[in-house]
């Protein structure tokens, strides 16, 4: 019994630890500026969002991100723009964009610490 009370609190522990956002609404206030930047580069391993995804509505990989924030709005009845982008960007094989695979690198949240990943979802909102 005790060895399942011990398993149970580190693995309590594992989880609060691990920096995972589970929804938009746990984010802290992010900042465009500082997203515009961290569009453009790897952080912690993972590819820059450039590397697939434009804003001047050429398709490359994924697709562009022209017009993003008017799209994100309209693409769920059930989520605001902040949630399906946040849900986008963590698990990016939940929504597919017509037209495009399932080729979305999976380990932004791994990698983007919680302001890093408000900040990229508030620069996204402004395209």
């Amino acid at each position: 019994m005790r060895f399942r009370y011990i398993l149970f609190v580190l693995a309590l522990v594992l989880a609060a630890c691990s920096g995972a956002v589970s929804s938009a609404a746990d984010l802290p206030a992010g900042n465009p500026e500082t997203g515009a930047q961290l569009f453009t580069e790897s952080i912690g391993g993972a590819p820059a969002c450039a590397t697939c995804h434009t804003l001047d509505g050429s398709a490359l990989t994924g697709p562009s991100l022209l017009g993003y924030a008017e799209r994100a709005a309209a693409r769920s009845d059930e989520m605001s723009a902040d949630e399906y982008t946040h849900a986008s960007i963590v698990q990016p094989s939940a929504s597919i964009v017509s037209g495009f695979g399932n080729a979305m690198y999976n380990q932004y949240e791994q990698r983007l610490s919680a302001h890093q990943l408000a900040d990229l979802i508030s620069y996204l909102l402004t395209l």
